[in-house]
């Protein structure tokens, strides 16, 4: 992007126009290829990777993110454990929060790149279909609305044990073996009730006689 588009960008979030605050980390001429913008009204905050200004969704923390991991780690119901609890998009903004109130280790899918990762990231997945895990690999999982239909959520339910909790939209259409203990007009709290089924067991084939 070029460096003389800067005057004319602005905050799309709904306040007084103002120009944005950029901090340049890369630069080829007069070709901006790595910044940090910030809004001095709302404080929200962007990014210029290479040569794109990405405005949506904002890559700032959320307001209040401590309260925000307060309320994730109460309905996620997950003090202590081995097992990771996965956080899908949006959610990954407050695993670094998270962390400091529940010390379990964290999965992101699809999280931004500029969340905060907090100590206990033990991975991060990029995926468009169905989740690449196996059955009771989670002890929970959070999805905001861009991960919380379809394969992708047959396939996060699938990964979270039985008597794990699900986060999740509150029009989430969830599958069989999963019962709603909570919901509110944005949110569900779910708790997977059943078991999938596990690994296909492989079996050695005997050599073919030689006769």
């Amino acid at each position: 992007m070029l460096r003389d588009l800067l005057d004319a960008l602005r905050c799309p979030r709904p306040h007084d126009e103002s120009w944005l605050v950029a901090m340049v980390h890369h630069a080829e001429g007069a070709d901006l290829r790595d910044a940090d913008l910030a809004c001095p009204v709302c404080g929200a905050e962007f990014v210029i990777h290479e040569g794109v200004a990405r405005f949506d969704p904002p890559v700032g923390p959320p307001p209040a993110v401590e309260l925000e991991a307060m309320r994730l780690a109460a309905m996620l119901g997950v003090t202590e454990g081995q097992q990771p609890v996965l956080l899908a998009g949006a959610y990954a903004d407050a695993g670094a929060a998270l962390a400091e109130l529940v010390p379990v280790p964290q999965l992101w899918l699809n999280a931004r790149r500029t969340a905060p990762r907090p100590v206990t990231l033990v991975g991060a997945l990029e995926v468009r279909g169905r989740v690449p895990l196996g059955v009771e690999t989670l002890a929970g999982a959070a999805l905001d609305g861009a991960h919380s239909d379809g394969p992708m959520l047959d396939s996060v339910v699938r990964a979270v044990r039985r008597g794990g909790r699900l986060v999740a939209p509150a029009t989430a259409l969830l599958p069989a073996g999963v019962q709603v203990v909570a919901r509110d007009a944005h949110e569900l709290v779910a708790e997977v009730t059943t078991r999938a089924s596990g690994l296909v067991e492989l079996r050695r084939r005997a050599p073919d006689d030689v006769g």
